[in-house]
Parts: C-alpha cells; sequence; structure tokens
C-alpha cells in the first residue's frame, strides 16, 4: 500500500472491543466508500473489508487502532469510521432496543 492519503487514530471504548458485530459494521461501512482502507494495531495491517483480518488484530477495550485510507474519499470514509468507534457500534442503541423489545413481549 502506498502512503495513505489520510490516517485516524482511534481509541476502542466498547466494553467488548472489536468483536464480530463491530467488525461486520465496519467492513460493511468501508465497502461504502472508494477508498483502500486499512486498519493497523502494533504494525500489522489488515484490509478494513475482511472482517476476520479485523478480528485478527484482537483488539480490546482501550487500546488505540490507526486507520489508513487510500483514495478520493479517504477524509470521508475515516469521518464515517471514526463516528462509528466513537458511538460503540451503537452499541448502547441496540441493547435500548432489546431492553424496550422484552418489555413489549412481557406485557
Amino acid at each position: 500500500m502506498c502512503e495513505p492519503d489520510a490516517t485516524r487514530t482511534v481509541v476502542i471504548t466498547n466494553s467488548e472491543g472489536l468483536h464480530a458485530r463491530a467488525a461486520s459494521l465496519v467492513a460493511d461501512m468501508v465497502r461504502q466508500y472508494g477508498s483502500k482502507v486499512r486498519l493497523v494495531k502494533n504494525q500489522e495491517r489488515v484490509e478494513g473489508t475482511e472482517v476476520l483480518q479485523i478480528l485478527s488484530l484482537g483488539v480490546a477495550q482501550g487500546e488505540e487502532l490507526l486507520i489508513e485510507a487510500i483514495g478520493h474519499d479517504a477524509e470521508a470514509v475515516l469521518d464515517a469510521l471514526e463516528q462509528l468507534f466513537t458511538e460503540n457500534f451503537a452499541e448502547g442503541h441496540q441493547e435500548k432496543e432489546e431492553q424496550e423489545d422484552s418489555g413489549q413481549n412481557g406485557d
């Protein structure tokens, strides 16, 4: 991979780290853009569209992850990914929906 057009460092704040559902969300988001994206942890680089490669990084809560992008929409994909990480992969939103659903089922 050539020098990235843009990079971003994110800290994993999700209590489960970068788990399977989160890795799938990352890969799905990257696929929506034209730029080539790689995730980097401890000098190990993986493709941003490959869920198993993302999981192989074993990123836990509190760890930093570097995101590199090359392409015409590099900044846009990094902005979207940064928001996804900041929002903990919508974990709180999903938990709230599950609680509301279980409350409705109990009535």
